[in-house]
Formats: C-alpha cells, structure tokens, sequence
C-alpha cells in the first residue's frame, strides 16, 4: 500500500514539487498501466492550475506580509507551547497539573501546529486559544499564561485579516486562488493514490509494485525534508538566542 501522505505539512511551493513528483513517477508507468491514465490527467491538471494560481499570488505584495505574520504566529505558538512545558515541571503546588492540562489540549489540536500550511496552522491554534480559554480559564490562571495565550491570538488574528487581503486580491482578478484550488489538487493525488494501491490490490502485477515502491520512497523523503528543514530552522533560532544571550553578558 501507498504511505499515508498529512498534506497540511507542505507549504505551496513543497507541495507543488511533490505534485509534480508524483506526476512524473505515474507518468512513466502509464503505458504498462492505462487504466491509471484518467487519474493520471486529472491530477495533472490539477497541478497545472495550483501552479498558476501560486505563480499569481507570489506576485502578490500582501504574501509576504502573509509570511511575516505566520511567523509572528509560530513564534507566538512556540513560546506558548515552552511555558506550557517549564511550568509542567514546576514543584509549585497545583502548577504541574494545571501545565499538562493545558499541553493536553495542544497535543489534541496540533503539537507541531508551526509546520502546518497556512489554513491547518489558523484552525489548529484557533482551536487551541478557544478550548483553553473555555474550559480551563482557571487552570490558566494558576500558571499566569494568559498573557502568551492572548499574544497567541493576536498574532493569529493579524495573520487572518491579511490572508483574507490575499484571498481579496486573487479574486479581483476573477482567476482561481491558492486557497481554492491547493485542496483540488490534494484530492485527485490522493484519488491516484489510493487507485494504484487498490489495483496492486485487485491484479498485482510487478509495474505496480515498482510503482508503489517509487511513491512511498518520493512521500518519506518529501517529509524528512519538510521535518529537516524545520530543525534547522528551530537549531539557527536557538543559536541565535544563545548568541544574542552571551553578548549581553
């Protein structure tokens, strides 16, 4: 079977490079495998408009304010996450409890929600300010979070009101957005997906095998990169920080 792909991991352009990928590896098959050809074309031109409709938003000013402010987000979601965790470990009374509770809820909605694509990363912290300051105002309280949760909210507040002018903008011009055709092409790869693994099913054939095996190695090595590419980010911040540390000392 074909490994389970979390397309809310990939960014457009990384999520447009695994497209074409796996375009290209059924694309060599297709003669020895026809009846793959429809889901072949479909997702083809799936990929086809995504990349257009990237291609026009990254001419858009108001991305790159985009970006700046998810970082603002992550940032945000990350010190939150750390506190969470230091006061985990505190012996003062009540604090430990309290602490886990609150990661519980992060753990539920997204550990790792910094790494998601724009709309997964706005529901999950979403998700995350609002079950906390619903159900476990007091818990909050105990630790003294509120302030890290409410710079958690207004960072993804301002993050929102500028992904609505990237949206605004894109629809001006009457042509397909990101927002609109990034969830097409996710369906017709999974639709091809999940067709070569149920055919491996129904007539094994060694074309297929091959195939699968060339897929599941192109969607391990696309999520290490992803996972790679995010340690270095976090390991360059924290030499940063520790950077920045031994100056002022």
């Amino acid at each position: 079977m074909i490994t389970s792909v979390n397309y809310s991991l990939f960014p457009g352009d990384e999520l447009l490079t695994f497209g074409l990928r796996a375009i290209n590896a059924v694309d060599a098959k297709k003669l020895q495998l026809p009846s793959v050809v429809p889901y072949l074309n479909n997702t083809t031109v799936k990929c086809s408009t995504f990349k257009s409709a990237l291609e026009r938003e990254s001419k858009n000013p108001v991305i790159k304010v985009q970006a700046t402010k998810s970082k603002v987000c992550d940032d945000a979601f990350i010190a939150l996450r750390k506190y969470f965790e230091s006061a985990s470990a505190r012996r003062k009374e009540g604090w430990s409890v309290a602490a886990e509770t609150l990661l519980s809820v992060i753990r539920k909605y997204g550990w790792s929600a910094q790494l998601l694509g724009y709309k997964a990363k706005s529901a999950a912290l979403n998700n995350i300010v609002s079950e906390i300051r619903t159900k476990y105002p007091t818990e909050l309280a105990l630790i003294v979070g509120g302030e890290l949760l409410d710079e958690v909210n207004d960072a993804l507040v301002d993050f929102e009101a500028t992904a609505k002018q990237v949206v605004e903008v894109a629809a001006s011009n009457n042509e397909p957005t990101v927002v609109e055709t990034r969830p097409e092409l996710v369906v017709a790869l999974r639709s091809m997906f999940q067709f070569v693994g149920l055919q491996q099913i129904a007539a094994p054939s060694d074309d297929l095998t091959a195939l699968i095996n060339t897929l599941n190695e192109l969607i391990v090595t696309s999520l290490s990169t992803l996972k790679a590419s995010d340690t270095r980010a976090e390991n360059s911040k924290k030499a940063d920080e520790n950077k920045d540390g031994t100056t002022a000392s």
